[in-house]
């Protein structure tokens, strides 16, 4: 028997909501006295529901969505390879290299934040960009406030492209059993289009202060310290790109790492060379004491004197030593052409082992088009980098962020059980807007409203958390998902506390750069809806086909 406290049907109602309600305002605002993060109030709520057998304890594995855990996780996993892999030395040189003005500089840092979005998932990329885009603004003299909301606007809308790309495309991916390809093909469309929109707003209303920018002595960005590069990601060969004399020079920087590996090889290569000399003066020696052996009437010149009887087994002995000879060209013919060819594409054999992250995520990628597993297909592929590096992956262990997916635990449980007991009153509210047919325009402008608002309040996670099994018991269809996917994660634009990311560019520029509430609201405001009244359309429009 379980050691819950038990109570009654009527006060279990009052209880749920209680819990849930507590909960979600200590994990949607931040008390000072209280400062205890959202991983604990999302395990004490979660304790809470357990303790009062509002969700029995043997259904908690039912309430957790596993799958989506798994996912997060190995993304995690994967990400941390990724920087291993320097992408986000690449990154930078994209961003800066020849970037002629402010205006060129503001198109990148939007296209960057939202493809990378969309791949590693958008608070990893706001967490690493952030910091590369405010060094390259302090040292070009250009304002910060419209190159970081360049990162957090786009870096939410490109999340919408792929079902990895934010946690609430994961859990609707997981929990509505939409294949990738059918995800993708909907919501990329919408993305780009809302790329192509908020970027253009970006330029619209920050025109002036762009326009005022800075350059570098040279016409460009100024690009000359390599520190530009975040601290936290590894670095074994940056590179810089300068234009001098109308020509391109490349400067290598901390280069030793290819050198060493490259003495090694010759050190190696000359091993191996002396060794086969070796082999070859002793096979001779052998052969030249067998042939003692075998010819004891020899000459002072060496030469075998043989009889009659004799002439055919030299016959037979000469024709063994040719064939040896001719083999032993041949197979040294064999490893030279080796030896040639390896030389020759040493480099990018080089380069394709440094980086492989790059090349599993591409097969991670194919295998979501194939309809696989999401989270054990990206978790295939980090387990395939952790036996091509052979090393103790404690460092991507440590690079999981735990916190997040106790957090994500602990709701999952919370939201179970205000699902048992309360929220029954909610849906009958809520139901009546929710289109089931592609048809009912009103009941999609209404839901879409409704959805923009309450990820806004309540947060875009605990909502989709509470809708999810509503929509299962109603049988959604695609497009009802995927406007929920797409509302839900452009909502975050809306308000500088509408997503993490938004919070996280926030956290990273606050000794740089103090981003207002009010001051972010006057462009969220008209982006988000600008977008959401172009994209939901296109959404509604190709889901339904």
């Amino acid at each position: 028997m379980s050691h819950v406290i038990e109570l009654n049907d009527g006060a279990k109602k009052y209880f749920s909501g209680f819990i849930f309600l507590i909960s979600l305002i200590l994990i949607c605002t931040k008390i000072e006295r209280f400062p205890i993060g959202r991983a604990a109030v999302s395990l004490i709520g979660s304790t809470l529901m357990v303790i009062f057998n509002i969700v029995p304890p043997e259904e908690i594995k039912n309430a957790i969505n596993f799958d989506t855990l798994i996912l997060l996780m190995s993304m995690m996993m994967l990400s941390n390879y990724m920087e291993k892999a320097n992408i986000w030395d690449i990154a930078s040189k994209i961003l800066l290299y020849k970037c002629k003005s402010p205006v060129v500089f503001m198109i990148r840092v939007c296209l960057i934040s939202a493809v990378l979005s969309s791949i590693l998932t958008n608070d990893t990329v706001c967490v690493t960009l952030t910091p590369i885009i405010i060094t390259a603004c302090k040292q070009s003299n250009l304002p910060l406030f419209p190159y970081l909301m360049a990162v957090a606007t786009s870096a939410n809308i490109g999340s919408a492209a792929l079902p990895v790309g934010n946690p609430q495309n994961m859990i609707i991916a997981t929990a509505s059993g939409l294949s990738f390809i059918t995800f993708f093909k909907v919501s990329v469309v919408s993305s780009l289009i809302g790329i192509v929109i908020n970027s253009s707003l970006l330029y619209l209303y920050f025109r002036k202060s762009l326009l005022s920018g800075s350059k570098g002595k040279d016409g460009y960005i100024n690009t000359n310290d390599h520190s530009i590069i975040d601290d936290g990601a590894p670095i074994e060969a940056s590179i810089i790109y300068k234009e001098q004399d109308n020509s391109h020079h490349i400067e290598k920087i901390n280069d030793n790492y290819i050198v060493n590996i490259r003495k090694v090889e010759n050190v190696q290569l000359e091993q191996d060379e002396e060794e086969e000399e070796d082999q070859i003066e002793l096979e001779s020696i052998q052969l030249d004491k067998s042939i003692q052996h075998n010819y004891p009437n020899r000459n002072n010149n060496g030469a075998i004197l043989v009889s009659n009887s004799e002439m055919d087994d030299n016959n037979d002995l000469e024709l063994l030593n040719k064939n040896t000879s001719s083999n032993k060209i041949y197979g040294s013919d064999i490893k030279s052409n080796l030896n040639r060819y390896y030389e020759k594409y040493k480099p990018f054999l080089s380069m394709l082992y440094f980086y492989k992250p790059g090349i599993i995520i591409i097969l991670v990628l194919i295998g979501f088009f194939l309809g696989f597993h999401m989270g054990f297909t990206v978790m295939v592929g980090v387990s395939i980098l952790i036996v091509l590096e052979r090393k103790d992956i404690n460092d991507v262990i440590v690079s999981v962020d735990w916190s997040l997916l106790i957090f994500f635990s602990g709701l999952f449980v919370l939201v179970d059980g205000f699902d048992r007991e309360f929220s029954s009153l909610a849906w009958t509210v809520l139901e009546p807007f929710v289109p089931l047919a592609s048809s009912s325009v009103l009941k999609i402008l209404v839901f879409t409203i409704i959805v923009l608002v309450a990820c806004n309040i309540l947060g875009n996670v605990p909502l989709v958390l509470a809708l999810c099994p509503r929509l299962l018991e109603e049988m959604a269809p695609d497009f009802t998902w995927l406007l929920l996917a797409f509302v839900s994660t452009v909502a975050g634009n809306l308000t500088l506390i509408g997503s993490v990311a938004n919070l996280i560019v926030a956290e990273k520029a606050k000794f740089d750069y103090q981003m207002g509430f009010y001051e972010y609201l006057k462009f969220g405001v008209p982006s988000t809806l600008l977008v959401i009244v172009v994209g939901v359309p296109i959404v509604v429009l190709i889901a339904s086909t």
